[in-house]
Order: structure tokens, then C-alpha cells, then sequence
């Protein structure tokens, strides 16, 4: 370390991480140090390879991939300390950030502590849903990483429980690779995810939406065998074969690291991106994010 004191620290070096430092650089702080637990800075982005990003931000429509490489350029020229690989995993009261990485542990500080920690999905785990737990079970967004950074398919008969945004892609991205999706159960009476992307991902694939469906068994032993599953218009119920289920339940704020402090938001200590609330697209990230790095300059 050159110095153990910065004006910002950012934890975090997705979308919102990023946009933090560019807008704190250009408001003329200079030391700012960027802590990302990955090896690869871009957060969510670089698993995303299907368009629908930049349109309000460059104004055209760029991958997911595409967008953090653009973006990454503004990011270099900040100036911004990164260390990668990097895992923090205490923060306190007064502004003290102890991370561990490939160096060792590691305590930091700073006038300003911005956490850009994005989100975590909701697991079969938080859900009420009975029956065994055998393999074949998966996140969406675990889903999209297996299936656009490691190659890997999941499984071959899929059912996607619950209709936010990473499931519908996934949806769409499973049929592409070869799977059949039989359908995309959602237990509100509406859609959870954008319209653009039930017409994108399940209306041009022929891919199914029940809505007021509600998943009441996993079956199988070794693997997922089937689902018990309800209508709740009607009170049916009916058995459904597959061998894989994606959940796309909904997103939860990353904010271990405030509630483990035992600290809220405010005195030098804040929130941006997903972790303070769950933006619909990236570009509006972005602008957030440049927006509060440049208001540290004046605070």
C-alpha cells in the first residue's frame, strides 16, 4: 500500500462501483481505492451476453460484455487505486475497511466509505416450498454464469420458477442451447420482470407463462424429477417433469457489511447502485453512480 487513508474507499467494482469513481475523480479526489472481490472488474455485466444495454447511456444498444468494455476505458483513466481478488469482510463505525486478498489482510481507511455491493438472488432455500433437495437446483443468475463463462449446461428439461428479468433471459438462453424450457410459473397475477423481455425472451420462443402458479413440491431424489405445482385461479394442481429449476424470485441488497457494523447509511458511510435499491437498467446505474462521486467532492 502506498498510503492506508483515501479520500473514498468503493467496495465493489460493478457497474455502480465504477461510476462512484469516475464521478469522484472528475469532482477532483484523488485517492480513491476500489475493492473488488473478483478477479475481473464489471460485476454482473460480464456474464451478460444479450443486448438491451447502453440505450440511455451511449445511446445505442450494446451486450452486457460490450457495455463494461466501454465503460472500463472512462473507468482507467480516473486514476482509481483497484485492488481485485480483493475480499472485505469487516467495515466499522469510523470508517475502517479490513479486506483480505492473495497479499494478506489488509486495514484501510477513508474520509468516505461508498459500498456498491450490488445484490444477491433469493434461493429455493428462502422460499416455502416443500419437498427433497436434490441437484438440478439453481439461481438464474448461477444459471447464466454456468452457461455464458464456463460452458456449462444445467440440464436438458427446464422449468423457471418465477418471472424476473434473469429468468426470462435464461429462459430464452437455455433454448438456445438446446434445452427444452416447459414453462416460466409466476405466483402473482402479474409479471415481475419487462414486458420487453417476456415479447424478447418467452413470446418469440413459444416459451410459456403461467401466472397465479404456484410451485407446492420438488420431487426427485438424486436429481430434480418433477414439480407439484397449483393454479390459483382455479385450485388445480398438476405434475410437471423436469430436471432442472432456475429461481427467479427476486433480488436482495447486499448489505452484510452494514448490518455487521451495526451502522445505517450517512456520516461518511453510503449505499449506490443495487445495493440501495434495485434499478431496472444499468445506464440508470451508471448516471446514479457518476452523480454521487461527484457529489463527494463537495461533502
Amino acid at each position: 500500500m502506498n498510503h492506508d487513508h483515501y479520500d473514498v474507499i468503493i467496495v465493489g467494482g460493478g457497474p455502480a462501483g465504477l461510476a462512484v469513481a469516475v464521478g469522484a475523480s472528475a469532482a477532483g479526489l484523488k485517492k480513491i481505492l476500489l475493492l473488488e472481490r473478483h478477479p475481473r472488474l464489471g460485476g454482473i455485466l460480464n456474464q451478460c451476453i444479450h443486448l438491451g444495454f447502453g440505450l440511455r447511456y451511449y445511446k445505442e444498444e450494446l451486450t452486457g460484455t460490450e457495455y463494461a468494455a466501454r465503460y472500463l476505458k472512462t473507468f482507467h483513466q480516473s486514476g482509481t487505486e483497484v485492488k481485485a481478488a480483493s475480499f472485505v469482510h469487516k467495515l466499522t463505525a469510523e470508517k475502517q475497511v479490513t479486506f483480505v486478498s492473495p497479499a494478506g489482510e489488509f486495514t484501510v481507511s477513508a474520509e468516505n466509505v461508498v459500498l456498491a455491493t450490488g445484490c444477491r438472488e433469493r434461493t429455493r432455500e428462502m422460499l416455502t416450498i416443500a419437498g427433497t433437495r436434490p441437484s438440478g437446483i439453481f439461481t438464474a443468475g448461477l444459471a447464466q454464469e454456468m452457461v455464458n463463462i464456463h460452458g456449462i449446461r444445467p440440464g436438458r428439461n427446464v422449468v423457471v420458477i418465477g418471472s424476473g428479468d434473469i429468468g426470462l433471459i435464461m429462459a430464452r438462453r437455455m433454448t438456445l442451447e438446446g434445452a427444452k424450457v416447459h414453462a416460466v410459473l409466476e405466483i402473482l397475477d402479474h409479471l415481475s420482470g419487462l414486458i420487453r423481455n417476456k415479447i424478447q425472451c418467452l413470446d418469440d420462443f413459444g416459451i410459456p407463462l403461467y401466472l397465479q402458479h404456484e410451485t407446492l413440491q420438488i420431487m426427485g431424489k438424486d436429481r430434480v424429477e418433477a414439480i407439484r405445482y397449483r393454479d390459483n385461479a382455479s385450485g388445480k394442481e398438476h405434475v410437471l417433469p423436469c430436471d432442472t429449476l432456475l429461481f427467479s424470485v427476486g433480488l436482495i441488497p447486499e448489505r452484510d457489511l452494514l448490518i455487521d457494523a451495526g451502522v445505517e447509511p450517512g456520516n461518511g458511510i453510503y449505499v449506490v447502485g443495487n445495493a440501495d435499491y434495485v434499478h431496472d437498467l444499468v445506464d440508470g446505474v451508471t448516471k446514479d453512480g457518476e452523480k454521487f462521486g461527484r457529489s463527494l467532492g463537495r461533502r
